[in-house]
């Protein structure tokens, strides 16, 4: 009874969240008085999934229309490389992403921090118990600006980087862990929504691997948040629209954490057949509503220590540093505000 008078009340508070925002004053709107929906371009990291769940929920459950917007949603490898282009109102990707790209391209802005922790772990042999264990083994990494977080950790074990015999030998693998299920790997990275859908495909589960999470051993990097242009953070029309899709994100994630069933099942008719079994879903849902824990933490906030932890791995982790300067004025907080979630 107390969860079911609790769900009500947390569907009842994101009810009225969207009534304020959609009902902003008139100077603030970029919404007719027709009543027509304003189009918006979001650029996201992969399709429907347990890491994108909670944007086509708010799509499927009309929580995006209450807000008067109407969402399109691209999928690309680096949704903030689509909004620096200015392609894209909005994006949905890591920090490491969103940062290099903001030293090297254009005036984009942290606006939202959904993932409140990073999902990145290791999976390893079970042999391998503990992180002394790494010594001479094969490791492999993703690609693409998440290696800091383990360069940082060997940095931390004081274990080399470059094939040395008392450190690691570095491989690089694709989305999925080919590297390891041919043997010629010991572990392999995977993001723990990613993770239960991956190994269903060797027949296994987490059990079967040893699994270090790199915000257990302190040197994670933020992921997904949500980043705007610089130049639309000066009109208070698009500070409120943006507001407007936090909003309705949130709602969102609220409804995959409150019937984490029904967002499985919802994903299963979204997926490309044959889609995992029902139970696999789930755990990826789980593991994505534990990276946002939404109802927990006001939905977007950023904490600063976990941004400057992020930042200091990006300027400092061997080889090659992601970050070359510290970035200045990458965090805005007017959307947060005008969401009224702090």
């Amino acid at each position: 009874m107390q969860a079911a008078v609790a769900g009500k009340r947390s569907g009842c508070a994101l009810a009225a969240l969207l009534l304020l925002a959609y009902h902003a004053p008139a100077a603030a709107q970029d919404t007719t008085q027709t009543g027509e929906l304003t189009p918006i371009v979001v650029a996201l990291p992969e399709g429907p999934s347990g890491r994108t769940i909670g944007y086509y929920l708010a799509e499927a459950g009309g929580w995006f229309a209450r807000a008067g917007l109407d969402p399109e949603f691209v999928t690309v490898d680096e949704p903030a490389a689509m909004l620096a282009d200015g392609n894209a109102d909005l994006a949905v990707d890591i920090m490491p992403h969103a940062l290099r790209t903001r030293a090297e391209r254009a005036d984009i802005r942290h606006v939202a921090q959904i993932f409140q922790k990073s999902g990145l772990v290791l999976a390893c042999r079970p042999s391998i118990k503990e992180p002394k264990d790494l010594k001479g083994m094969n490791i492999s990494l993703l690609s693409g600006g998440q290696e800091g977080s383990f360069y940082a950790w060997m940095a931390k074990l004081g274990l080399g980087i470059y094939g040395e015999r008392d450190g690691v030998t570095i491989l690089r693998e694709g989305l999925d862990p080919d590297a390891y299920r041919s043997r010629t790997s010991d572990c392999f990275t995977a993001e723990t929504y990613a993770l239960p859908l991956q190994l269903a495909l060797q027949g296994k589960t987490t059990f079967d691997y040893r699994i270090f999470s790199y915000e257990d051993v302190g040197t994670a990097t933020l992921e997904d948040g949500v980043y705007a242009r610089g130049e639309d953070l000066k009109y208070p029309d698009r500070i409120q629209r943006i507001a407007r899709f936090l909003a309705a994100a949130r709602a969102g994630w609220q409804s995959a954490a409150d019937e984490a069933r029904k967002a499985a099942e919802f994903l299963s008719d979204k997926i490309t057949p044959p889609a995992p079994d029902l139970a696999t879903l789930l755990r990826a849902i789980w593991a994505a509503n534990d990276l946002v824990e939404v109802g927990r933490i006001p939905f977007g906030h950023l904490d600063p220590a976990a941004y400057d932890r992020t930042v200091t791995i990006l300027l400092t982790a061997a080889p090659d540093p992601l970050l070359k300067t510290a970035p200045l004025g990458a965090v805005s907080d007017a959307a947060i505000n005008a969401l009224g979630a702090d």
